[in-house]
């Protein structure tokens, strides 16, 4: 039997995942993994056969844990068993980057979504005659739904390749933002100069007193991934930028706050998941000024739990095509309060900061909500 070979593989352009098409002899399968989340399982989807179809699986193939390969009531008539070169074939990746299709001799012939693995469903084949264990029919590979997001995905990796954009990004969310909050006073890079750009930006407003406010610049400029599984009107909370304030700061916020920030800016795209309302992270950078409360997580918001006691017009800003950018507000938390979070709801922890007439503006100060 054939050694399994490589015919391609890639990493995907945010450095997240592996990709590869692989040849057994039997069949062709392309596979998909993470490389930084353990926890993410691997997709794959059945390409084509490398032999004629048998009338049915030989259960010993299964036992032996080679690729399943499909019959011939499950392909098209006259479906390829070619060989597949090298030179023949390119990945393009969605804009989110945990989901590809794969392109031979020009033509959509394989997809694997972001549902892949979910109720059963492996991906989308070009030659699969029927829903099977490892592949669904693709359709028209030229024309339909997957041709027509296949082909977004291309516009967006032109325009993100363009060296201008990212300055025409950056400029876009700069003069928003400083229509709202007034001039920047700090800049940080938060990208470790590899794709995609991000950056963390400080200003003081009028509008507060005594306070800095820190926000990511970047993330919305890119869809994070997994939020569609979650959102049938996902494209409203795939865009975000996430927002941090501080009462009376000193010396130090400028040291903890932009690095607890840049420790999570590139979450999404590094581990295949998205932030939203209601979310917790981990918070990796204590805050050195704490004086009753051990600080461990950020809760996220999509909104202040006292609007009253200060709010921002920041959920006016969009993108540069228009698009919705949800500013999260990001609360420092103890364990017991993310536990509570947990537990009791998003909404019931919110009650809780209101009645404690606190609002999202962090004081190292406080003590516990409970």
């Amino acid at each position: 039997m054939q050694e399994p070979e490589i015919i391609y593989q890639e990493t995907s352009p945010y450095g997240a995942f592996a990709a590869y098409l692989e040849d057994d002899g039997r069949t062709v399968y392309l596979y998909l993994q993470s490389i930084h989340n353990p926890a993410w399982n691997m997709k794959a989807v059945w390409v084509q056969n490398r032999i004629p179809a048998p009338a049915s699986r030989e259960e010993k193939d299964l036992e032996d844990g080679l690729a399943p390969i499909l019959c011939g009531g499950e392909i098209l008539p006259n479906s390829p068993i070619d060989r597949i070169l090298p030179d023949d074939v390119y990945f393009l990746w969605t804009e989110e980057g945990d989901s590809l299709a794969l392109f031979h001799k020009e033509k959509l012939t394989a997809f694997l979504p972001p549902w892949s693995g979910v109720k059963g469903l492996s991906g989308y084949s070009r030659y699969a005659a029927a829903e099977t264990i490892t592949a669904h029919p693709l359709g028209d590979p030229d024309h339909g739904v997957f041709a027509e997001r296949m082909e977004q995905s291309r516009k967006f990796w032109e325009y993100r390749s363009d060296k201008n954009t990212w300055k025409s990004i950056q400029k876009n969310r700069l003069d928003q933002m400083e229509s709202i909050l007034g001039n920047h006073k700090n800049y940080w890079s938060a990208d470790g100069g590899k794709f995609p750009q991000l950056a963390i930006v400080k200003f003081q407003t009028d509008a507060f007193q005594n306070v800095s406010i820190y926000s990511t610049l970047g993330m919305s400029a890119q869809a994070m991934p997994s939020v569609e599984l979650y959102h049938k009107d996902f494209e409203n909370y795939s865009y975000i930028e996430i927002i941090f304030a501080i009462h009376s700061p000193n010396d130090d916020a400028d040291t903890w706050i932009p690095h607890a920030i840049g420790e999570i800016i590139k979450y999404p795209w590094m581990m295949g998941k998205w932030f939203g309302h209601g979310h917790t992270i981990s918070l990796g950078r204590k805050d050195p000024n704490a004086l009753y409360c051990n600080f461990t997580h950020l809760f996220l918001c999509s909104s202040p739990p006292s609007p009253e006691l200060g709010d921002l017009p920041i959920q006016t800003i969009h993108s540069e095509h228009g698009k919705k950018i949800s500013f999260l507000y990001a609360i420092p938390i103890t364990e017991e309060e993310m536990h509570f979070v947990q537990k009791e709801g998003s909404e019931s922890f919110l009650k809780l900061i209101k009645k404690a007439e606190k609002n999202w503006i962090h004081d190292s100060e406080r003590e516990s909500f409970f």
